[in-house]
């Protein structure tokens, strides 16, 4: 009998809802406490980050620091991220899920304390960096979930957090610019540390044990080796801004990134308690659900470039939306409430369409997303609408993502897992950033703004990478398929 009360098979249908076994009120009090905790820590940080980007240029104003200087609040943010997230999500996998979860909860805290008394561009940098370690916060939790609750209640508890991100972008939206005008851009920070530091106080006593279900080590070479392949990849993304794509110092990291990817294959392949399982990566639904985050990330930043930056230009340009800051703003809000509808969504169409299904579907959405921009000279709402079907697609795609993740993977590699998919997600979203602005870049016109070619560069790459996400989207099981795999499988209650 199985602690969890989890199915031999990770497949949906091979725990039936008529055969989940009787949970009392207790189970379910401490299950209501656990997802409670956990969605207050995810929602708290996701806010924070997301806020982070609309202050810089009041960071700028008040610390008296460049631009470039700035940029590392994003930068240091995301490197220190991609590195910690596969030790974290690894080191999970072997030891108590809570204790990790409130570890790297409390230190992204104290890095947002650490930001919001800075006087000097380092000590922010610093406490940014540090922040960067909350990324793993969400796939600690789903984590938890998988170990501690029976699978239904783990695939709803990946909606909600799904959600929670969506929720916390739209108030990061909404917030950020009363609390710069009225307040000082540190309440960004001190606002969701207050919650932070509730969670991990509540969370000591309240939260359940998760102790690992298989053992290991933590493989701390390998760590070391992928750890310097993202820095150097992630600054070699990054430096083409300012140095060109041509750069030797650009080229170098690029080439040290492939280097070094290379060993860590070889060691890992020999290690018995791998940082990274390649080889379940290298699983079919897996990979497919790591190649399409792979690819929606990408999406996801060149939105976050193109629609912005629409909306600041001048209507007369053309294309542009005349707008202001707000604007800017108010026109990523869609996506960010569509997020909040398409958790929800994908679990409830995943029984008729299917794993694959939804995952095509979540293409179709972001394909057509790219397409309504097209009249966007006659049609200045274009952009919402944009940004509303991003928002429902890039949702969707996600949400049935972490649900596959909860349902092919083993319950002792879950974290890791989903570690993965946070990770290329950083690192697509790094790419997707600089492969929009160097576009913006070559087609500039003569006033210094983006010209429509540009623009409509982007807007096709939108929609290749829709059309790829349709194809990798065959990787998944289908309705049928899942159903017979099902079908051969008893439910252990």
């Amino acid at each position: 009998m199985s602690s969890h009360g989890l199915p031999t098979s990770n497949d949906p249908q091979a725990e039936p809802d008529d055969a989940a076994p009787a949970v009392d009120d207790t189970e379910r009090q401490g299950s209501f406490t656990t997802l409670a905790l956990l969605v207050m820590g995810v929602f708290s940080y996701l806010t924070m980050e997301m806020m982070v980007a609309p202050i810089v240029p009041f960071v700028q104003q008040e610390l008296g620091i460049s631009a470039s200087q700035s940029a590392w609040m994003l930068t240091g943010l995301l490197v220190v991220g991609a590195v910690c997230l596969p030790l974290a999500t690894r080191y999970a996998d072997i030891a108590d899920k809570k204790k990790v979860f409130l570890v790297v909860l409390g230190l992204s805290g104290v890095g947002a304390i650490l930001a919001a008394v800075a006087t000097t561009a380092p000590l922010l940098i610093a406490g940014q960096m540090l922040q960067g370690v909350g990324v793993a916060v969400v796939p600690i939790a789903i984590g938890i979930m998988r170990d501690s609750q029976p699978l239904d209640r783990a695939r709803t508890a990946n909606t909600i957090f799904v959600v929670s991100g969506g929720l916390g972008a739209a108030v990061a939206y909404v917030a950020v610019g009363p609390i710069v005008t009225h307040l000082h851009y540190s309440y960004i920070y001190w606002f969701p540390t207050v919650v932070i530091a509730a969670v991990v106080l509540i969370g000591l006593r309240a939260l359940p044990a998760c102790p690992p279900i298989a053992g290991g080590k933590v493989d701390w070479t390998g760590a070391v080796i992928l750890g310097a392949a993202l820095v150097a990849l992630l600054l070699g993304l990054t430096f083409p801004t300012t140095l060109g794509w041509g750069s030797p110092l650009v080229l170098g990291l690029l080439a040290l990134t492939v280097l070094l990817l290379a060993v860590f294959v070889a060691v890992e392949r020999r290690h018995p308690s791998p940082l990274v399982d390649l080889r379940g990566l290298a699983e079919r639904e897996v990979f497919g659900v790591v190649s399409i985050n792979f690819a929606h990330s990408i999406v996801t930043f060149v939105m976050y470039v193109i629609l912005p930056t629409v909306a600041l230009l001048p209507i007369a340009i053309g294309y542009g939306m005349g707008g202001d800051a707000s604007t800017a703003g108010l026109v990523l809000l869609p996506y960010a409430l569509l997020v909040v509808v398409a958790g929800p969504t994908a679990q409830r169409l995943e029984p008729i369409l299917g794993r694959r299904g939804n995952m095509i579907l979540a293409a179709v959405l972001i394909v057509a997303a790219g397409l309504v921009l097209l009249p966007i000279g006659s049609a200045p709402w274009t952009p919402y609408l944009c940004s509303a079907l991003m928002g429902l697609g890039l949702g969707i795609g996600f949400t049935q993502s972490l649900n596959t993740i909860v349902r092919v993977v083993p319950a002792e590699r879950v974290a890791s897992a989903s570690g993965a998919v946070y990770l290329v997600r950083s690192v697509g979203g790094v790419l997707g950033g600089q492969i929009a602005a160097a576009i913006f870049s070559i087609g500039l016109t003569a006033a210094g703004a983006p010209s429509w070619g540009a623009i409509l560069a982007n807007i096709l790459l939108i929609v290749a990478l829709g059309v790829v996400s349709v194809g990798l989207s065959y990787l998944l099981a289908g309705r049928s398929a899942a159903t017979a795999t099902a079908a051969l499988t008893p439910a252990r209650a």
